[in-house]
C-alpha cells in the first residue's frame, strides 16, 4: 500500500533538510529485480560496479521515497528469512518497449 504523494513530498523535504547521521557512511546503492515488474533499492558496502555514494543510507532513503512516488505498488512482504513484513520492494510496470512505466508516465 502506498502513501499519498503530499505525504511523501513532506518526508523528503524533512530528510533532505536533517543533519547527514555520522552512522551513515559510504557505500554503493544498487537495484535488484525480482521479476519484471518487481524492484528493490538497497545499500551495500561490498565494492560493486553500480552507483557508489558518500551517503549510502541517506540516498537509499531518498531514492525509496522517489519509487514510491512513481511506482504502482508498494506491498508488504513476509521475509522468509526473518519471518518479519518489509516494505522494501516496488512494483512497476514495463511498457511495450521495455522500459519502466510509472504512475507519472502512464495515461490517465
Amino acid at each position: 500500500m502506498k502513501r499519498s504523494r503530499e505525504f511523501l513530498k513532506r518526508r523528503l523535504e524533512v530528510l533532505k533538510a536533517r543533519p547527514i547521521s555520522a552512522a551513515d557512511g559510504p557505500g554503493f546503492l544498487y537495484p535488484f529485480f525480482e521479476t519484471d515488474y518487481m524492484v528493490k533499492v538497497g545499500t551495500t558496502g561490498v565494492v560493486r560496479s553500480d552507483m557508489p555514494c558518500p551517503n549510502s543510507h541517506r540516498a537509499e532513503a531518498i531514492a525509496h521515497i522517489l519509487l514510491e512516488m512513481r511506482c504502482l505498488d508498494r506491498p508488504k512482504r513476509v521475509c522468509l528469512t526473518c519471518g518479519k513484513r518489509h516494505r522494501e520492494k516496488f512494483t512497476v510496470q514495463r511498457n511495450a518497449t521495455g522500459d519502466f512505466e510509472t504512475r507519472s508516465t502512464r495515461s490517465s
